[in-house]
Formats: C-alpha cells, structure tokens, sequence
C-alpha cells in the first residue's frame, strides 16, 4: 500500500499534550478521524476508531439512486489547489473532474410563474455582495456593532432596490448563499463572518471525486479495518479521563456496554453532538471552552436527489446543469441545482429557510421545481429520490458551523484545542477552513502531529475498488 507524507499547511507542531503517547482512542471515523487513526496507525502507534454508525464517513455519505452514486453530505473538493485533499485523491488513485456545471446556467422564479432570461440571471454568484461587503467594512471601520447578515441584506435592500419582483430573488439569493455556506439561518449568522472573508471565498472552479466521496475514504479506512481497529455500531456515551490516561465508554447498538482505554483521545464528532450534549465528560469541560461549545453556531443545510431512466434535462436548450430557483414563498432561499454530468441524477442543494418546504415532501418539491425549469410537465417521471435531514440525525445534529453575530471564527480555532488528554478535530476546530472536508481532514492531520510530535505525518492508501461506506 502506497504511503505519503501530509501536513495541516504548516510545518509547524502543535503544543503537546499531557502524558507520554501509548494507546490513542479516536471517536468518529469522519474523515477527521479517519485521518487522524489511519496516520497513528501508519506511525505504529496502537490505535482505536469507534464510530457510532454502521458506516463511516459521518457527514460525507454516498448513496446509491437507482443504482447511481450520489453524496448527501459533502460532493465538492473545493478549491483543489494546493488541498490536502486532492493529494489525497492522487495517492489513493481517485479519480475526480472539474465541476462542468458553471458552463450552463438556467433559472426559475415559481412565484411569477415563468423561465428566467439570460440577461435576468447575468451576475448571478458571490459578486452580488460587493456592494454589501463595502458597507460592511464601512460599519466596522466606523466601529458600529455586528449585526446578523438577515439585518445587513435587508437594510441594503430597502435602500437600493424599490420593492419588486427583482428585489424579491435577489434578497432570496443572497440568503441562499449566505444560509448554503453558512449553514443555519440568515438571522442568526454574522455579517461581518459571512461577508468580508470569513465564509466566502468567491466563485471558483472545484473538482468532484468520482464513484462519490466513499471511493475517497474507502482508502483512507481499508488500512484500518485491514489492522482490526475500526469498530463500527459504538457510540460513545462518556469520556473519562483521570491522571494516568483516558476511558472511552457506551453502549453498542445493540444494547451491549463497551469500553476502550488509552492513554489520549482524539474526539471528532461534529460540533452539534457536542452542542446537544450526547457525550458526558468526565471531569466536565472547562466552563470557559463549554461556553465556546455552546455560543458557536451550528446548523442545517439538506439535499434532494432525484434520478431518472434519462438525463432529458440536458437535451433542452442550453441545458439544465446549473440552476437556482426562486420559491414563491419569498421568506424562502432560492435552490440550486447540480448536476454533474456522470449519471442521470440531478441533486438540489436546499438553504436553511427552505429546508421545511422541502421535508414536507422532497419528491414534489423536487420535481416541481424540475418542472418549473422545463416550463411544463416532466417527460417522465423520477426512478428514485433520496434526502436528507441532517438535523435531525443524532450523530450529526446538522451540517456544519457557522459564526453568529458578534462572534468572531477565532472560536473554530479555540475548539481544536486540546483539554488534558483529550484532543478534538473535525471541521469546525478550525477557522480557516471550517465547513469543508479538506478542513476536517487538516484536523486529523494536526492532531496526528500533536500526538506524534512531528511536522508532517505519512498516510497509507488502500488500493480496494470496494467502498466502506455504503
């Protein structure tokens, strides 16, 4: 099995920990943790993975459509040069395409009823908010408090735009894009995070892994589960930690009780299972990195995956890979559509304030919206739909993090520092790439180092063409 060298982008070490390294626990096999065990392993250090579910991969799920991959959670390598990620891709023999979906760009407005022209979408993307993100730096350099981004928006709006249909999309587009890469409610994310480099990071051209993201940690996990120390259906109820190391305990789904020792824990579970309080630490967080847990946000942001016996949609005009669709209900985000161009699937990417709509019933609000694109009826009808509702899993708790109003992202980074012996990753411990899996996997990569000491650390990638995440 190949092996290379990786680090989080700098080669610096992070500050040790307390206590010699011998046995380390890591709880979560996200690509965080999985990450994190697979270079212990590949270090010869005597490692566990626990994972709460019967797969790995947390919140980067492929799943099968009618027979065709699609991710439910993360689908991009965002911004692939100089990522770890797409290293990765490269040890691991994954191969991965430039998203196609920026050459053909269509819109709907369901509220008028009607296809959006051309010169109607023309300026649509992150160069909407120049104007905003001018004022914002104004009402910093003027030191006025933060307000949410719902308050900023608004009050941009209603002094620029006359009320109008036009006004109405572009208040539901900036709220798609700030509530997609915010995850949670425009009312309750920062202004300031959201709109002057905090979040954004301008249009760009990603890469989209072939097969989905589980051909991406099938190798990164065979290496693991090849050694014996990934256990899947284990979550973790309590964290014990004392002078003389740590103990992991819970309760299987099966009803067994469990337990596994060490002396270090790495804890990579996402932001909103700490936030609910799933696991007990014992002794409790420190009150001050407990309030961090709990004022740091964390949110939702859901899917709709729809396949057909044909891909029709791309045969009609320009084509119909890349979308955005106005609801009618104009308190809703507008919708995005992708499709990459690999299988007859076509995936909607739905904001916070259109996440009930959608639940309600994913394959009318899907289709609807198809159909609304089209300009009438469907030629035929979907073979399968799949959905999400991150926010309601309780080893997920929602998607990913975001910053509210007058916090700032130094938070991320406080919650990737470690409590004695116990060490946290995963993608909101850290700020400068909170939200995305080349950020979690920068986690795994960090802590790794902590433990180890070192300013880079080898990962082992599997060549298996059978994927550990189902």
């Amino acid at each position: 099995m190949p092996t290379q060298m990786f680090d989080d982008g700098t080669d610096s070490v992070p500050e040790a920990v307390a206590g010699d390294v011998g046995r380390v626990v890591v709880i979560g096999a996200g690509i965080a943790g999985l990450t994190c065990a697979n270079a212990l392993l590949t270090a010869g250090v005597d490692v566990v993975l626990v994972e709460a579910r019967d797969r790995v991969g947390g919140r980067l799920r492929t799943v099968d459509v009618d027979g065709h991959p699609a991710d439910l959670g993360g689908s991009w390598v965002h911004h692939p040069e100089d990522n770890p990620l797409t290293d990765w891709l490269a040890l691991a023999g994954v191969p991965s395409i430039v998203d196609p979906t920026g050459t053909r760009f269509t819109g709907a407005d369901l509220g008028e009823g009607r296809t959006l022209t051309p010169a109607e979408l023309e300026g649509t993307g992150y160069a909407v908010f120049e104007p905003l993100e001018a004022e914002v730096r104004a009402a910093i350099a003027a030191d006025e408090p933060d307000v949410s981004a719902a308050a900023a928006i608004d009050a941009h709006l209603a002094a620029t735009h006359a009320p109008s249909p036009e006004r109405d999309r572009l208040r539901q587009l900036m709220a798609a894009m700030v509530e997609q890469d915010g995850a949670g409610p425009l009312s309750a994310i920062s202004a300031r995070w959201a709109l002057t480099g905090g979040m954004f990071v301008g249009d760009v051209v990603d890469h989209v892994p072939v097969g989905g993201y589980r051909a991406v940690l099938a190798p990164l996990a065979q290496p693991l589960i090849d050694a014996g120390v990934l256990h899947l259906g284990r979550p973790v109820d309590r964290v014990v930690t004392s002078p003389e190391g740590v103990r992991v305990e819970g309760t299987t789904t099966e009803g067994q009780a469990w337990a596994e020792s060490g002396t270090h824990v790495v804890v990579t579970v996402p932001l909103g299972v700490l936030k609910a309080g799933s696991i007990a630490f014992t002794p409790p967080l420190p009150a001050h990195r407990q309030a961090v847990v709990d004022r740091t946000g964390f949110g939702t942001m859901e899917k709709v995956v729809l396949a057909f016996a044909e891909p029709f949609w791309r045969d009609v005009d320009a084509g119909l890979m890349h979308s955005v669709i106005y609801p009618d209900d104009r308190r809703e985000a507008a919708t995005w559509t992708w499709d990459f161009g690999l299988s007859p699937t076509l995936m909607f990417l739905v904001a916070d304030s259109a996440v009930a709509s959608m639940q309600a019933d994913p394959r009318g609000f899907a289709t609807a919206q198809l159909a609304a694109l089209l300009g009438g009826d469907l030629p035929a009808e979907p073979t399968d739909v799949a959905s999400t509702t991150w926010a309601d899993d309780p080893y997920a708790r929602g998607a990913y993090g975001h910053v509210h109003p007058g916090q700032d992202d130094s938070d991320f980074d406080r919650l990737g520092e470690p409590v004695g012996r116990v060490c946290f990753a995963g993608e909101s411990t850290q700020s400068e790439r909170a939200g995305y899996a080349d950020g979690a996997m920068i986690s795994g990569l960090r802590e790794a180092k902590r433990l180890l000491q070192r300013p880079a650390v080898a990962l082992t990638a599997a060549q298996t063409s059978s994927p550990t995440s189902r």
